[in-house]
């Protein structure tokens, strides 16, 4: 009973800070919330990526080294997993939409919490279901895909490439600082 209050608290918080965007993404995630014993019992998982599941190793030659090329690898990945730390920074979102966002995202984590905690021994469970072991798997396809970005933005900027073939020369940094990845060294 006092779950069920907490979450009707977060509900409440999400639908009074007046951002409808707070009550779409809990809306467009409670189903996914409340399933994830299913993802404990390895019924439903998410596979990994094709373009995850293609890397044998994130240092493999490039089949076709030109900054085209190597922006559309970036690209595809970009897709997958998400804005790279050099990405210039998105505009700053409203105080209402911060908070509303955070209320969604706390009640969200109270669902999928609540509906985790029915399943006894559940890091057992996870175990012998083969769950924890794809998570593993699932897990180690981003980090090759993290590292074969990173290594296409490399040899990008070693070609003189612009971003996204290379990384974006400003994100991160204060005004007036700029760092210049690109080389006067060019493969031969």
């Amino acid at each position: 009973m006092k779950t069920l209050g907490i979450l009707l608290a977060l509900s409440l918080t999400a639908t009074a800070s007046g951002c409808s965007t707070a009550v779409d993404k809990t809306s467009a995630g409670i189903g996914g919330a409340a399933m994830s014993p299913l993802n404990d019992l390895n019924v439903t998982r998410a596979e990994v990526p094709p373009v995850l599941k293609a890397i044998r190793s994130p240092y493999e030659p490039i089949p076709k080294v030109n900054c085209a090329a190597i922006a559309k690898l970036v690209a595809e990945l970009d897709a997958v997993l998400g804005r790279d730390f050099d990405a210039l920074p998105l505009p700053e979102k409203s105080f209402s939409d911060q908070v509303g966002s955070g209320a969604a995202d706390l009640t969200l984590g109270a669902v999928s919490s609540t509906m985790s905690d029915f399943i006894p021994f559940r890091s057992i469970v996870r175990e012998a279901t083969g769950a924890s072991a794809h998570e593993r798997r699932l897990r180690a396809a981003f980090q090759a895909g993290v590292a074969r970005r990173s290594y296409l933005k490399g040899v990008g900027a070693q070609l003189g490439c612009a971003p996204p073939a290379a990384p974006e020369p400003n994100a991160g940094f204060v005004t007036g600082t700029k760092i210049e990845y690109r080389s006067n060294v060019q493969p031969g």
